[in-house]
């Protein structure tokens, strides 16, 4: 035992030797960093790495760190990353210590040990901590309220203890009225909008040269402002509508609603939507109990403000009641119409045959009066309106429209209101009702009240009996009798009393028996001319039967004796009586009846009329009844149109009417012509011509115009009136009117290609014998007789031209043909047409102008009544 240790101890002495002699000194352990003092912060991570500093490594065993407690630092276990542990790397001969976050306690002598050959290797390093400036309470970005004290909070933390300056925008901040440097931050007081920006917090430790400086940017915030508005807001019942409430802050606020009465919030409430952001409450569908006051709050990190707002909610009218109401006759009737809406909606009364409005309180002297009253139901107000009318009479029945209005709109009703009155005939005529030959007729009774009459009748005041000449139909409120007067007895007065619970009335009727019109009382001859005559008649009187419909008259020459070979024309009663297409220089007898229902009556007032001699035509007469002295303004500058009746020709045709006109001027009340070499004269070739346009007047001018109808005989009278023109400009001199319309140059050139192939067809026949006339003549001459034969002595005067000569005879000139007359339907006032019994019908009535009037006549025949009577 001894000896082996005495060779253990006699190799380490060898290698001592061995080491002394190859130089000892450069085996020994190295700590990276090299410091053999270091100063770490607190919670830093440290790594110190011991390495072995040999001629040969591999003499050098693996080293290992003791802790300033002398206690083996071990490594880590797997997985596992405690706060101090070692990491081998034995490649390298390297010991690394990791202290994961370092603390003051963990402050001290570390030391790195190792063997080299047995011999004992130790290097150590001492660390020693400090706190680095920390900012545990300093944002960058902090908020402060307008008007309020603040404080910019800086809070800072080191060791040893820093020492604390303020800058704003670079500028240094000093303690004083505003601003008071505190340990934790910088206090302002009462913060504006300019105390807005940037502010350097700035920590310094004198003792480690430690340096650190934070930027807070200070944003100031402004309670939110209300702006103004209108605080009543009026919306509309069933509509959308929308209010905004709008508030100035830092930062924007936002906003919320409530209804004052209920403090709902209406950001969750059906049928309201808000927008938190624009500040819009919005209504869908808006309802009558959405009025009220509604409180809108506006919030930002500031504070919060709030505002009211009234909405006034407009329900337009509607009319829930307005009941019919019945009163008698000289009582007193009330309508009464009920509204409701919001606001109170405003009531008015209009019967509805009047366009004319009843005022609220009295009308009509005090007999009509209008009361109205309001008030609260719900969320509407209800209006009431009575309509009271005293002393009622017929005219107040009738509907009346009830008008409730307000702002939302206006809704209208109609009432009736029915007046009861006792039964009247007062609509009833008290015309004889006729009848003859034993017509039946029917007499009729309408009972006019309320209520509904009941009808009775008398004859001869006695209750009337049924028969079979008799039948009564209906009770009420119409009823009639059919009487079929066999006997003369059945004619009389027949009585209808109408019966209803405010009294009775009674119509009387007669019956009475017709007869045909007595004579004619007077014929009087009035204007004639030699082809007309016209007539006034006095009738016979008619208490013996109906009314007049038509006289008649036979006519014939004054030396025929015979009165059946007489002509004979009827009008209608109360027309122009006139007789036409007479013959000139001639004498006629004429002899008038009266004819009704019943039939014509007996002949009289018999007169003989002397037809004068041919002559020139009547004057003519202006279409609108004018005087020939008075003045008439025309509507152009240049142009007027006159109209006029065509006159009676007086026995030979109207073959051309003469238009001239003259400027004149008034001279002392008279009218004068300005020159006689200024008046122009126009003819107009048409008998039918009833009008005429001058044209190329003078602006402003007044002028004399005449027309004069023209026949064989000579000229009528003029028809004269005098016209001024309207105000206008001369036409201008550089475009003369055109004379020929462009119809007529069509026309003219067409002629002119006519007359060409005319003459080339003549020269082809007189020199070839060809072409369309050489076709014609070639026809033979017998059938061209033998059409002639055909037609008769009406183309007689005709006869075959010897050599196809161009030049025919002449046909005698015929008689001058009178105007056309134009045949157009009677007016008559019957609903029904006249039924015809056979010869002796009426024949159909035809009416003619004549002379500018319409004369309504019947071409012959007698005429008879109808057999009936209503």
């Amino acid at each position: 035992m001894r000896s082996s240790r005495g060779r253990t101890t006699g190799v380490a002495a060898l290698a001592l030797m061995l080491a002394a002699l190859t130089g000892c000194s450069a085996q020994n352990l190295r700590i990276y960093p090299m410091q053999k003092q270091q100063t770490v912060a607190v919670g830093k991570s440290v790594v110190l790495t011991c390495q072995a500093d040999a001629s040969d490594p591999a003499l050098v065993s693996q080293p290992h760190w003791r802790d300033p407690k002398g206690q083996i630092i071990n490594e880590a276990a797997s997985g596992t990353r405690p706060e101090i542990y070692t990491e081998p790397m034995p490649a390298k001969q390297l010991q690394l210590l990791y202290i994961s976050s370092i603390t003051p306690a963990m402050a001290g002598n570390y030391t790195c040990e190792a063997t080299f050959t047995n011999m004992p290797l130790s290097a150590s390093v001492v660390l020693d901590t400090f706190v680095a400036i920390t900012w545990t309470n300093a944002n960058e970005n902090q908020y402060a309220t307008k008007g309020k004290d603040f404080k910019v909070m800086c809070e800072v933390t080191a060791e040893p203890a820093p020492s604390v300056d303020w800058f704003k925008e670079g500028t240094p901040i000093l303690t004083g009225d505003r601003y008071v440097i505190d340990v934790n931050g910088l206090l302002i007081k009462s913060i504006e909008e300019s105390d807005d920006g940037t502010y350097t917090c700035r920590a310094v430790v004198i003792q480690t040269g430690e340096l650190a400086e934070r930027n807070i940017k200070l944003e100031v915030y402004t309670a939110p402002e209300m702006e103004e508005r209108e605080t009543r807001v009026v919306i509309k019942e069933g509509e959308s509508a929308s209010i905004t409430c709008k508030a100035r802050g830092k930062p924007p606020p936002t906003y919320s609603w409530i209804k004052a009465s209920t403090r709902e919030n209406l950001g969750t409430a059906s049928r309201f939507s808000v927008n938190e952001i624009k500040g819009l409450l919005t209504f869908d569908r808006v309802e009558a109990g959405d009025y009220g006051k509604y409180i809108c709050s506006a919030v930002n990190q500031a504070g919060h403000n709030e505002t009211e707002i009234e909405v006034e909610v407009l329900v337009p009218p509607k009319i829930f009641e307005l009941y019919n109401t019945t009163a008698a006759e000289k009582t007193e009737g009330r309508l009464e119409c009920k509204a409701s809406g919001r606001p109170a909606p405003r009531i008015s009364f209009r019967k509805l045959s009047s366009s004319e409005r009843l005022l609220n309180g009295p009308n009509d002297d005090g007999r009509i009066i209008i009361e109205t009253s309001n008030r609260q139901t719900g969320d509407q107000m209800q209006s009431s309106a009575v309509i009271t009318i005293t002393s009622l009479n017929r005219t107040d029945d009738g509907l009346y429209e009830c008008v409730a209005e307000n702002e939302g709109g206006e809704a209208r009703k109609n009432g009736h209101l029915t007046v009861q009155f006792k039964p009247t005939f007062e609509h009833m005529t008290n015309v004889p009702i006729w009848s003859w030959n034993s017509q039946p007729v029917n007499i009729s009774c309408i009972a006019e009240s309320i209520p509904n009459a009941t009808i009775k009748w008398k004859f001869h005041d006695v209750d009337l009996i049924e028969s079979p000449q008799v039948r009564i139909y209906g009770s009420g409120p119409i009823s009639y009798v059919t009487v079929t007067p066999t006997d003369r007895s059945l004619y009389g007065v027949y009585k209808c009393i109408a019966t209803n619970t405010l009294g009775e009335a009674e119509h009387i009727n007669q019956l009475r028996e017709a007869f045909p019109p007595g004579t004619v009382t007077q014929a009087k001859q009035e204007t004639i001319t030699a082809t007309s005559v016209s007539f006034s008649i006095v009738g016979p009187p008619e208490e013996m039967g109906p009314p007049i419909l038509a006289y008649t008259t036979q006519y014939k020459e004054n030396g025929n004796y015979d009165w059946n070979l007489a002509m004979n024309r009827t009008w209608s009663a109360n027309s122009p009586y006139i007789v036409e297409n007479l013959r000139p220089m001639y004498s006629y007898d004429f002899r008038f009846a009266a004819v009704n229902r019943v039939g014509v009556g007996s002949w009289g007032a018999p007169i003989t009329v002397i037809m004068p001699r041919r002559s020139p035509p009547e004057q003519p007469k202006w279409r609108e009844a004018v005087s020939s002295e008075s003045l008439i303004h025309g509507k152009f500058a240049d142009r007027y149109e006159l109209q006029w009746k065509v006159p009676a020709h007086n026995g030979e045709p109207i073959d051309m009417y003469e238009i001239s006109y003259c400027p004149v001027m008034k001279v002392s009340g008279e009218w004068r012509i300005s020159g006689e070499s200024d008046c122009l004269t126009e003819e107009l070739k048409s008998y039918e011509a009833i009008n005429y346009e001058v044209r190329g007047l003078q602006p402003d001018t007044r002028y004399r115009m005449h027309v004069r109808a023209h026949n064989i005989l000579g000229y009528s009278l003029p028809a004269q009136l005098y016209v001024q023109t309207a105000l206008g400009v001369e036409r201008s001199g550089f475009a003369p009117p055109q004379l020929l319309s462009s119809g007529a140059i069509v026309g003219i050139a067409l002629a002119g290609v006519l007359i060409c192939l005319l003459i080339v067809d003549l020269l082809l026949f007189c020199f070839r014998r060809q072409g369309v006339i050489a076709t014609i003549c070639g026809k033979r001459v017998k059938t061209h007789k033998d059409d002639e034969t055909k037609l008769g002595s009406l183309y007689g005067w005709r006869f075959p031209l010897p050599y196809c000569s161009t030049k025919p005879r002449a046909p005698p000139s015929p008689a001058p043909l009178p105007p056309p007359v134009k045949l157009v339907p009677t007016p008559t006032d019957e609903k029904e047409p006249l039924k015809e019994t056979g010869d002796d019908a009426i024949k159909r009535n035809s009416s003619v102008e004549f002379d500018g009037r319409r004369v309504y006549a019947t071409s012959g025949g007698p005429i008879i009544g109808k057999n009936s009577a209503v």
